[in-house]
């Protein structure tokens, strides 16, 4: 009894960690975004290297804890891991476009970034695919 009411709490602690994740990601995604298209409007403000390097880092740590928790089965709250790809994919969007009738520049740290926010999201998806087999294979066996 007691390795299951630790096993309980495991995944409750994993369930809060990864809502807490999320919920500070969205928060530094809204930051780096408007820090984003200042850095759009405006080309002599540069966009600090630290925040974009950090927010690559905390993402990452997002989708690892969020596909170790799917891989040993620990069932988490569904949050919209797609919501950063889409914030950032039509920012691009805009901002090419914006930027063909304005003659501005999209800097390289925003184009990086948003290249990278898709990676992970990729390898995410990768994850979860291969995991949805391997459980099927296993059920069915």
């Amino acid at each position: 009894m007691d390795n299951q009411n630790t096993a309980k709490r495991y995944r409750i602690e994993l369930s809060s960690v990864k809502d807490l994740l999320f919920h500070f990601l969205l928060i530094w995604t809204a930051i780096l975004l408007a820090l984003s298209w200042i850095d759009f409007i405006k080309p002599a403000f540069e966009l600090p290297e630290t925040m974009i390097t950090s927010y690559l880092i905390l993402l990452g740590v997002y989708v690892v804890h969020k596909e170790t928790s799917r891989w040993i089965g620990t069932k988490l709250n569904i949050r919209p891991g797609e919501l950063m790809v889409y914030i950032w994919w039509i920012s691009l969007l805009a901002m090419s476009l914006i930027g063909s009738f304005a003659n501005l520049e999209v800097s390289p740290q925003i184009r990086f970034l948003s290249y990278e926010v898709l990676v992970a999201f990729l390898l995410s998806e990768i994850s979860k695919s291969i995991n949805a087999y391997r459980r099927e294979k296993t059920v069915k066996k």
